[in-house]
């Protein structure tokens, strides 16, 4: 079933996330075969450049040859993302180029200039700034996240998106916030990887990266107050999405597209066409011919609004009983 995403006519509303699933032209090319409608190649990552370039630095302990470290080798990994780029455009399906930005420095504003250059269709701008700073306030938090925003777009002419984490204040407000520097589109929401506790060497280790289909209970209800109060931005879901019946549902709340990581490490890429061929088998028995037709029709604006909504809560338990 066709789809609309950031202005670009995708033939599925069932795109890949940045992921390792994405990150060479041959897994590009089976998101293709399998009818993906959009592909976000793997992130290129600010901090692992500069990671790489300071741990070469203490082995050689040649003065100032971390500063010449980080350049070669932030030309070396740009090198490989734009040839990357350059050869999945070529697929025929849109590519949306990854961008994880850690810092609020001009250097990500070549990269996404690069990335279009190369072939990119759109961006997405992968942004965390972990709070770490007990002075700072989540309004200061929020300004750096559209003044992010606010260079890249300006550089660019292809769309942007930006991919935010959960628990934000404010999704609201924040995404008015980055529509007005230049965003086109919002994705919900990122999974960092996250740290976990090994008891017994106690250390800390990675936590699963991969998504729980119940997470996209947490997405359902931001998605469908974003797409009623900020129609001129494009939703694509991003976790909880395993299978057709919530890809359906994420659509129903307002989602443009759904973005699937986790379904293909379980089922392989053959579960693109699954979940396609669900939305299509699903859209016919409730009579509708596109998914413009369905999409957001359960969104906060609809008669089922209040549903998302803490009158629910007062229904299930109107006296405090216990």
């Amino acid at each position: 079933m066709k789809a609309k995403y950031l202005g670009l006519d995708l033939s599925s509303p069932i795109v890949v996330s940045s992921s390792p699933y994405t990150a060479s032209i041959g897994n590009v090319e089976q998101c293709v075969r399998n009818g993906a409608g959009a592909v976000v190649l793997k992130s290129i990552f600010e901090e692992q450049i500069y990671r790489q370039a300071a741990s070469l630095d203490r082995m050689e302990g040649y003065g100032d040859a971390g500063e010449y470290l980080e350049r070669y080798l932030g030309e070396a990994y740009k090198a490989e993302l734009l040839e990357l780029v350059s050869d999945a455009a070529k697929t025929g399906i849109p590519v949306i180029g990854s961008i994880n930005c850690v810092g609020t420095g001009d250097a990500w504003i070549e990269y996404a200039s690069s990335m279009q250059a190369a072939g990119a269709s759109a961006l997405e701008l992968n942004i965390f700034l972990l709070p770490t700073d007990r002075q700072a306030s989540a309004q200061q938090i929020e300004q750096h996240y559209a003044d992010i925003v606010r260079k890249v777009a300006a550089a660019v002419t292809i769309p942007v998106s930006v991919k935010l984490p959960m628990r934000l204040t404010n999704v609201l407000s924040l995404g008015d916030a980055l529509l007005g520097r230049g965003a086109r589109g919002l994705v919900l929401y990122n999974r960092f990887f996250e740290p976990d506790i090994d008891i017994e060497k106690m250390c800390f280790v990675n936590g699963d990266p991969f998504s729980e289909p119940t997470e996209l209970r947490n997405v359902l209800r931001s998605t469908a107050l974003c797409a009623h109060a900020l129609p001129q931005l494009d939703i694509a879901v991003s976790t909880g999405v395993h299978d057709g019946a919530a890809a359906v549902k994420a659509l129903l709340c307002g989602a443009a597209a759904v973005q699937v990581c986790t379904a293909i490490h379980r089922h392989g890429y053959e579960v693109i066409g699954t979940i396609n061929r669900f939305i299509d088998e699903w859209a016919a028995r409730q009579g509708f011919d596109s998914l413009g037709e369905f999409c957001g029709r359960m969104d906060y604006g609809s008669s089922e609004g209040e549903f998302y909504q803490r009158v629910q809560y007062m229904k299930y338990f109107p006296h405090g009983e216990e």
